[in-house]
């Protein structure tokens, strides 16, 4: 670009300048203050000084967050099947409606609960699981079944599997909406081939919507990966990461070390690690898709 047609855009870069100037403040900088914190010595009451790699050192030797792992680990593999296994059978059988009217009322109100703030649900779920008033246990009251009622958030061995359930069905709105898209965008004379060639619905699940639905399947999974390792508000919320350590994770360590005890070195050294986790996943999640798609 010429020295001419700079000047000629040069509003167009000075309507741009606030962005990347909001962008650096409230992104990078705290990202890279992060980074830099994550070898620091820095205490509530203190300045913060150089440790070297003792606050990793220390995480090594952290029972409290070696045992949260395991609870990680469930909630993103519970978190994955749900988001790319539910959705995708409720967007398939959403594809398959003779009705596009229908079809179109309900993708409609599948999509609307998108509108409403998530931790609005999360609440709503604190409710449904409270031990007084709770409409589960009194669902399992009307039905015969009021042995099975308890604390099922206050309780160690249904804490976990209660956090779960939240959002059951789990027909999420944007995975569903990125698979209807997907199977939408199917070439057609693909789809009458199969018809003619007289392939069932589940020999072209398999053969045709699962392959071209890989793109759809990765970026889920990404956000998923992404969201997950970095949630910690609706356990803070609902749990408190209790009881005991029952649904305790990484990122709610983070907060617990960072906020109620003032230990921002550590609690920078846990997101830092958390970061190249989920950087991990990331890179090794794009990796395996592509490297199907170009053998398909």
């Amino acid at each position: 670009m010429t020295l001419r047609a700079l000047w000629r855009s040069r509003y167009s870069y000075l309507f741009l300048l606030p962005t990347f100037l909001f962008l650096g403040l409230f992104n990078y900088i705290p990202a890279f203050s992060g980074l830099y914190h994550a070898f620091t010595e820095w205490e509530t009451s203190s300045t913060a000084h150089l440790n070297g790699l003792e606050n990793f050192r220390r995480m090594a030797q952290d029972e409290f967050l070696r045992l949260s792992l395991a609870n990680q680990f469930w909630l993103l593999l519970a978190s994955l099947l749900k988001t790319l296994i539910v959705p995708l059978m409720v967007a398939e059988m959403l594809f398959h409606l003779r009705s596009s009217r229908l079809q179109q009322i309900l993708r409609t109100l599948f999509l609307t609960p998108m509108i409403v703030p998530g931790m609005v649900g999360v609440l709503l779920w604190g409710f449904i699981y409270d031990p007084n008033i709770g409409l589960l246990n009194n669902a399992l009251t009307a039905v015969g079944l009021g042995s099975w009622n308890r604390a099922w958030l206050g309780d160690w061995h249904t804490a976990l599997p209660a956090v779960i359930g939240i959002g059951f069905p789990w027909a999420g709105g944007l995975a569903l909406l990125l698979y209807l898209a997907g199977l939408m965008a199917l070439p057609v004379d693909l789809l009458a081939a199969s018809s003619v060639d007289g392939a069932t619905f589940w020999q072209r699940f398999w053969a045709i919507d699962i392959p071209l639905l890989r793109g759809q399947m990765k970026t889920i999974a990404v956000l998923t990966i992404i969201g997950t390792l970095q949630d910690f508000g609706s356990l803070l919320v609902l749990t408190g990461g209790g009881p005991g350590l029952a649904t305790h994770v990484p990122a709610l360590h983070m907060y617990f070390q960072a906020f109620r005890f003032g230990h921002y070195g550590y609690a920078s050294a846990i997101g830092f690690v958390l970061f190249l986790v989920t950087l991990t996943f990331t890179i090794a999640n794009m990796r395996f898709v592509t490297a199907n798609e170009e053998i398909a």
